[in-house]
């Protein structure tokens, strides 16, 4: 078998490539300012390749994927024209795994990586006599910021996710920001976002900030507003979507340590999206949460807080219905 090259333009998703001798990992921050995002770099979750894919075009019966050994397993997704091919759960200490019985005509073939576990790549191989392409798309960009929810641990498989549901639906090309536990509207993500050429921008707001008590009534709106004033620095009428949490359980009224409700906080995001057009900005839109998931879909909520498999599915449906809605091209 022979490989394919593997660089930014066959590796989707990610906002950088660190190589490290034979292996490549996506980030999706600019690594090389990785120091910049104190205390913790993210939690490591900007390490964890969520929404990152490899795509190509290939007449290859055969694709081998390599990949640095993990001490856990990773799971991985092959997308055979827009379609699940096959889930593979590749177990821990086990560093490739292979798909066979594919078609000899040229086909799209995207390789999800893992939303849950870091992955450094080492190669891509197909049939010795197959050819390959680069393939070309002429796809809008999306990006989308959010916490846990939006990185979706226990969505069904990579590809499963509701952003990719979504990109799926409207046949976009998507950037996930999602970070466990981390959607805290700093600086430096504000000036990653702003720094990526997108066409479309989402960010949500609220469930980290109620769960780790950063940020009271003082503070709230002005550091969602001063995030996206960073953005709009380089990219000033870009559709920005703010939306509001979805359904929080005990969250929606219980008080945190600085004496946000869910509610409240709902209410205040609106509030950010009516200052932002009232002052000329036609390009900010707001979404309510409990459109995407409200209590009726509790049951969807195991813990109480992150949508199971079957949550992010309908989310990712709802939150395509929303753009529709939004934007006349969809």
């Amino acid at each position: 078998m022979k490989p394919i090259t593997l660089n930014s333009q066959t590796i989707l998703g990610a906002l950088s490539l660190e190589r490290k001798g034979e292996f490549i990992k996506p980030w999706r921050i600019l690594y090389k300012e990785r120091d910049f995002f104190t205390p913790n770099l993210l939690n490591g979750q900007a390490e964890v390749p969520a929404g990152v894919r490899i795509i190509f075009e290939t007449s290859s019966q055969k694709i081998k994927v390599e990949f640095a050994l993990s001490p856990v397993e990773i799971e991985f997704d092959m997308v055979i024209e827009n379609e699940l091919e096959k889930t593979f759960i590749v177990e821990a200490g086990v560093s490739s795994f292979t798909l066979g019985g594919l078609s000899r005509e040229n086909k799209k073939v995207e390789i999800y990586l893992s939303q849950q576990e870091q992955v450094s790549l080492k190669n891509v191989y197909i049939d010795e006599q197959a050819e390959w392409n680069l393939h070309s798309s002429t796809r809008k960009r999306w990006l989308s910021y959010g916490s846990s929810i939006t990185q979706c641990h226990a969505a069904e498989s990579p590809s499963q996710t509701w952003p990719a549901i979504t990109a799926k639906k409207l046949e976009l090309d998507s950037i996930c920001l999602g970070f466990s536990g981390q959607c805290q509207f700093e600086p430096m993500v504000a000036r990653t976002i702003r720094d990526t050429s997108v066409d479309f921008i989402s960010l949500c707001a609220g469930i980290n900030m109620y769960g780790w008590n950063c940020y009271n009534h003082r503070t709230f709106q002005a550091s969602i507003i001063g995030f996206i004033k960073i953005i709009r620095e380089k990219q000033p009428s870009v559709p920005i979507i703010l939306s509001s949490p979805i359904f929080g359980t005990f969250r929606e009224e219980t008080p945190n340590l600085v004496g946000f409700t869910l509610i409240e906080m709902r209410k205040q995001v609106k509030e950010i999206v009516d200052i932002f057009n009232e002052n000329g900005d036609e390009h900010i839109f707001y979404v309510n949460g409990l459109d995407i998931l409200d209590a009726d879909s509790e049951n969807l909520l195991p813990d109480g807080l992150h949508p199971n498999a079957e949550g992010y599915k309908m989310m990712g449906y709802r939150f395509a219905d929303v753009f529709k809605l939004l934007f006349d091209e969809f």
